[in-house]
Formats: C-alpha cells, sequence, structure tokens
C-alpha cells in the first residue's frame, strides 16, 4: 500500500533535525553503492554523531505513528539516512536493494521517505513511484512521509534549484506480502470509517475479528 503520510515529524523535530543535518559531514551518496550510474546526491554517513541524532529522532517519529504500525506492520526499522539533493543532482529509476545490510541483515520490505525541506525551498526533486495507474509524483511538507513497497521502481526526479532534504529508510514487516498488508491496511480503513459513523451495527467487532484472524495467519514473529 502506497501512503503519503501528513505530519509524522513535529515542527519541533523538523526544525532540529535540520539543524544537525546542517553540522552533519555529508559524503558522496555512492559510498553506500558504489557501482550505480544512476546515484548522484549526498548523505551523511553512518556514525557521524550528528546524523545518528538525527537518525534516533526519524525512528521515534515514525515508531509512535499509528499510522505506519496499521500499514506496514514493522517488525524491524533500519537506521535512517539524511540525504540532499543539490541543482543537477538525481537518483534514476531503480528498485531499492531486497536485504539491508545491517547487523544482522534485513530484509526490505517497505521503503519510506520523510521529507524534511519545506517543497517551496526547491524545484524538481519529486519522489516518482511507477504504478499501475501511471507515475505517481510526491513532493511532501517538511515533516511529511511517504511509505510505498519496496517493490515498486522509483526515482528521485532532478533537482532544478534549491535543496532537498529527506530522511529513507526501510522497514522488515511481519506480514511478509503485500497484498496481505493491503487487505489489513483495507479493513483498518473500514474500521475507521465504521467508529467515525458511530458504528450503530456493531460492525467493528466483526471487522476487528476478521483483521486479527489473518494477522494470526500472516504473522512471521
Amino acid at each position: 500500500m502506497l501512503q503519503h503520510l501528513k505530519k509524522i515529524l513535529s515542527p519541533e523535530e523538523v526544525t532540529r533535525v535540520r539543524e544537525l543535518a546542517s553540522k552533519g559531514r555529508f559524503v558522496d551518496g555512492t559510498a553506500t553503492n558504489p557501482n550505480s550510474k544512476i546515484k548522484n546526491n549526498l548523505q551523511i554517513p553512518y556514525g557521524d554523531p550528528h546524523g545518528e541524532e538525527a537518525a534516533d529522532i526519524v525512528i521515534a517519529a515514525l515508531s509512535r505513528s499509528q499510522a505506519v504500525k496499521d500499514l506496514v506492520y514493522p517488525k524491524r526499522i533500519s537506521r535512517p539516512t539524511i540525504c540532499r539533493y543539490t541543482p543537477g543532482m538525481t537518483y534514476g529509476f531503480h528498485v531499492d536493494a531486497a536485504i539491508f545490510p545491517s547487523d544482522p541483515p534485513m530484509r526490505s520490505d517497505v521503503s519510506c521517505t520523510v521529507f524534511l525541506s519545506d517543497p517551496e525551498g526547491y524545484e524538481g526533486g519529486e519522489l516518482e513511484i511507477q504504478s499501475g495507474s501511471g507515475l505517481l509524483r510526491f513532493k511532501g511538507n517538511a515533516g511529511d512521509a511517504v511509505i510505498y513497497p519496496s517493490t515498486t521502481i522509483h526515482q528521485v526526479a532532478a533537482i532544478e534549484s534549491g535543496e532537498r532534504l529527506v530522511a529513507i529508510n526501510w522497514f522488515q514487516s511481519t506480514i511478509r506480502d503485500q497484498r496481505h498488508r493491503d487487505i489489513l491496511g483495507q479493513l483498518q480503513q473500514l474500521d475507521n470509517v465504521l467508529y467515525a459513523a458511530g458504528d450503530p451495527q456493531g460492525g467493528r467487532i466483526v471487522v476487528d475479528a476478521i483483521r486479527t484472524n489473518l494477522l494470526r495467519m500472516w504473522a512471521e514473529i
């Protein structure tokens, strides 16, 4: 399920992450993908104290988000990487690596981009994701996030002016199959609709039973 989630980071968290990024040591993005011919950006390497503090803030925000829990069913989350794009930089169409080289390694099921720059601060730089309905483009407000299956082909369009600052990370889900995550997400949406309507027929009990029993069938703990 592909979703644009609003205000994952608070304004105060966005300000703090930007401050840390301004002090971080950026290196060529190909440091983590040396054979890439399409990756042209900058990133703060793991171990940089400013990058690590920024990553902790992003992880905390994603971990407390009920929307992330309902859509992703996180089992593990990678350390976020702070990435910077300046004019001329881009990251061409690609699919994220299946195995994230953490310790221990983790499977990438769901990818996440957290926007840290105001959209008015740069031209170009849209996150573009191929889908069955065509090319979807995202340029969220600072603090927003886009989550999408790691199986999708996507790119960052070339920056024309300004600066694009984002945090990227991946999740390994307890629900490995994307089709199953989609079904569970739709059931959650139905539950939300029933809750907003006051649930006059008591349908939420049935929806919760279906969702719970599907989780029992599909979850990998």
